[in-house]
């Protein structure tokens, strides 16, 4: 089957109502609503005018070289893959719940997601009281063990360049061990990554985030590797790319070797080995509501358990002694919507944020903006706006805006897509987004999914 006859073959599956009527694409009954089977023939007529030679948007000019690195034969394979896998996944009976927490209490994926991995309202009291709730008795006894595998496309438009690669395998556990302590562990099995010139980087066998949660009334202890920032979990974000108020960082002090010159930069998204004690000044109507004090000692380093000599070299354990500075964070949470500030002071060099977070709807409103201040004296503003709309539990959309003075560049827009589907023992993950800025303009792709082990 061609990309055309591909195209029409999910056109005719677009015509499938919700009720138990026969699909003519497939033959097969079908509950699935028809506004998922005409995003994804939206997907695949986006991915054949935009990849394939012949566009009438762009032409052939402005693709060819990009085809000389990108195997056409693979595009089509991946335009067949996306189809036919999602046919399959669509005409299959409604399954329930995501992986392990939705077996383990009988839950379906809305329960705790707005999208995943974005969480709603009672999925961020799940995750605040240490993954347990007492409306929520244990229904099955399974292993807490849950894979992530993801495939990513990057495309540098502004330079006529491409990569396609297999950017993630991990393992993701999480659980309450008892009334008073909870862990959670994420680690990359496989891990790509690539760099400004686009080469790939292997760093095989990295925690994500791998730490302890002790639990006392209003007051809770973090010991392990996390991000810096938690009024905004940037783990839990839709884009592929993270808020640049967020993810620019700041140089720490000089070392010969550049990794741990790079493990010495401090970033409110990056992740380090720390300690955070967290207290609950307030209280709220929700476990995670309420007026919170949080301060944190972040350590240079990265916990790791490298696999292949290549990630040896970019992803060994390392761990300085020596704290980087101190982050000391306050903000109100009620619900979704928050407001905070954070300080970072280290030698020589600090950061300040304020953030707010506004749900309105069935929009998730973010706004945060900040200043730096380097160890050569200079001074940095970032700022971040942005809006991410979710019209369905498996759709949706969104528009972020970031600015870096430093970069002396004009500000990036981040459109972006994300299709969530069935949302059961198995669920596939697909987002698209494009980068529009002056001379960067770049188009980022990845379909994932996250399923049980056992």
């Amino acid at each position: 089957m061609g990309p055309g006859n591909t195209l029409i073959f999910c056109w005719k599956a677009a015509r499938c109502n919700s009720t138990h009527k026969t699909c003519p694409a497939s033959g097969r009954e079908s509950r699935v609503p028809p506004g998922k089977y005409l995003m994804m023939a939206w997907l695949v007529c986006w991915l054949r005018r935009k990849v394939l030679p012949g566009t009438r948007k762009y032409g052939n000019s402005h693709y060819g070289s990009m085809l000389n690195m990108i195997n056409q034969k693979t595009i089509t394979m991946l335009i067949r893959f996306l189809s036919l896998l999602y046919l399959a996944v669509a005409a299959a009976p409604s399954a329930r719940a995501i992986p392990y927490f939705a077996r383990k209490y009988d839950v379906r994926c809305s329960q705790c997601h707005a999208v995943p991995p974005m969480l709603n309202a009672f999925g961020q009291r799940f995750v605040a009281n240490g993954y347990k709730l007492p409306e929520l008795p244990a229904a099955e006894a399974t292993i807490p063990v849950a894979v992530w595998a993801s495939y990513r496309g990057e495309v540098d438009q502004s330079r006529d360049r491409a990569k396609v690669f297999p950017n993630r395998v991990e393992l993701i556990s999480a659980d309450s061990l008892s009334p008073w302590l909870s862990y959670f562990v994420e680690w990359r099995a496989l891990s790509y990554q690539t760099t400004g010139t686009q080469r790939l980087v292997a760093r095989h066998g990295r925690f994500e985030d791998v730490f302890l949660q002790f639990l006392l009334p209003r007051v809770s202890v973090t010991a392990g590797q996390f991000r810096m920032l938690n009024q905004w979990d940037v783990s839990r974000r839709l884009t592929l790319s993270e808020p640049a108020a967020f993810s620019s960082g700041i140089g720490g002090p000089p070392a010969l070797d550049t990794r741990l010159r790079s493990l010495r930069s401090f970033s409110w998204s990056g992740r380090a080995p720390a300690v955070r004690a967290t207290v609950q000044a307030l209280g709220g109507d929700a476990s995670a509501d309420g007026w919170f004090h949080e301060l944190t000692l972040p350590f240079s380093g990265e916990l790791t358990l490298p696999v292949g000599e290549e990630s040896k070299r970019n992803a060994s354990f390392s761990l300085e002694a020596r704290p980087k500075g101190f982050v000391y964070e306050t903000y109100y949470r009620k619900n979704l919507s928050s407001i905070g500030t954070s300080l970072f002071v280290g030698n020589d060099r600090r950061a300040a944020n304020l953030t707010g977070v506004l749900q309105a709807g069935r929009h998730a409103i973010l706004a945060t903006a900040g200043t730096v201040h380097f160890r050569q004296g200079h001074n940095d503003f970032r700022l971040s706006v942005g809006d991410t709309w979710v019209p369905r539990e498996w759709l949706a959309a969104g528009l972020r805006l970031d600015h870096v003075s430093a970069a002396r560049i004009r500000p990036a827009i981040y459109p972006h897509i994300n299709l969530s589907f069935p949302g059961g023992k198995y669920t596939f993950l697909v987002t698209l987004e494009q980068r529009i800025q002056q001379r960067n303009h770049g188009f980022f792709a990845e379909l994932g999914t996250v399923f049980l082990t056992v």
